[in-house]
């Protein structure tokens, strides 16, 4: 019978680890969904949120850019980005995150609140 003590290792890949970070971000209250970039930067990739890694191991550092919705607190926000990330990184992908960086880099309206077009 095997030793329960030499069990393999899980590797996740970051790019995993990004689509992981990226779904718990936008859970997060006040961040703005995807739909809120245009279609051009969400095709190019550049939508937010952002997901920036640095792997050694088990032990990371994760900075994150995103869009909140207007009129959400940014200090709220990236609190709730940070501490979603810290728990649910450690407990989906056994993740240690030494530094969670959060920068809001845009604030737009929700897709509600948008004036619609009228043609007269």
């Amino acid at each position: 019978m095997a030793d329960g003590g030499a069990r393999g290792g899980l590797v996740i890949a970051d790019r995993a680890l990004t689509r992981i970070a990226r779904q718990v971000t936008l859970d997060v209250p006040g961040v703005a969904p995807e739909e809120s970039s245009g279609a051009v930067e969400r095709t190019l990739g550049r939508g937010y949120p952002r997901v920036h890694w640095q792997r050694a191991g088990t032990r990371a550092r994760v900075e994150v850019e995103v869009a909140i919705l207007w009129p959400a607190s940014a200090a709220e926000v990236t609190t709730g980005v940070q501490a979603a990330l810290h728990q649910q990184l450690g407990r989906l992908a056994g993740q240690d995150l030494a530094h969670v960086s959060v920068a809001v880099r845009e604030v737009v309206r929700a897709a509600s609140a948008r004036p619609v077009a009228r043609v007269r």
